[in-house]
């Protein structure tokens, strides 16, 4: 039977990257961004709640049934400008409340509305990141990040007896486009973005409620491991 994986931030770097190997691995896609690109994602702008509603109502008017959901989607730079380097009350209100919006709010609206399309052993994966340096600079991102593992170990347990699996992959630095741009002196440190998106298909291939609720961290030359805010 055939299976259903919606991916945001699918445009680019690590989404794009998750979408091509979970389409590899045959799944049907539904794929969101900002901005419309050849892909053919639906555009959403998730620092909006109005936007995310209408998401919500076009893919319940196209699926009744998601396998796979996976939330990529979060901001730390803008077109021309990188959201980092900077003390809390240096970013611009509204850099702050998107990047809330799109890191933690979105993903939590996605998976309250779309938990009843889910049947059993469907999976949610949210992504996270690490940070070695810890938060100063990136606040906003930051508190994000932190968050959504902390929806990744609570939705597990909040909803286990629905025999869904949840769980985190929490990347560091990883050599995408963007980070080339802003951060060109570390990306050779980066890990590609394909051994993130194996993770996931790795994942997503089986069931196992033993995983269910686990982080696991990936860096370069390193196997993944488990942890939770490292």
């Amino acid at each position: 039977m055939e299976k259903l994986a919606l991916v945001t931030g699918a445009s680019s770097g690590l989404g794009r990257a998750i979408a091509q190997a979970l389409g590899g691995a045959g799944y049907k896609l539904i794929l969101t961004a900002r901005n419309k690109t050849e892909f053919g994602e639906f555009v959403c702008d998730l620092s909006s709640q109005l936007s995310i509603h209408q998401l919500i109502s076009n893919v319940k008017k196209q699926t009744k049934k998601i396998d796979v959901l996976v939330n990529v989607a979060s901001i730390w730079h803008g077109q021309n400008e990188v959201f980092a380097g900077k003390n809390l009350t240096k970013f611009s209100e509204k850099t702050v409340l998107d990047t809330l919006m799109v890191g933690i709010i979105a993903p939590t609206m996605l998976v309250y509305h779309l938990l009843p399309l889910m049947p059993e052993k469907s999976h949610i994966i949210n992504i996270s990141g690490t940070f070695e340096n810890g938060a100063k600079g990136w606040l906003p991102y930051f508190v994000s990040k932190r968050a959504i593992e902390d929806l990744t170990v609570g939705l597990a347990q909040d909803i286990a007896e629905k025999q869904i699996q949840v769980n985190g992959i929490s990347p560091s630095d990883m050599a995408t486009p963007a980070y080339k741009k802003y951060f060109p002196q570390y990306f050779a440190d980066g890990i590609d973005p394909n051994l993130v998106a194996e993770k996931i298909v790795e994942l997503v291939s089986g069931f196992n409620p033993e995983l269910s609720g686990k982080i696991f961290v990936m860096k370069k030359s390193h196997k993944p491991f488990t942890a939770f805010h490292y």
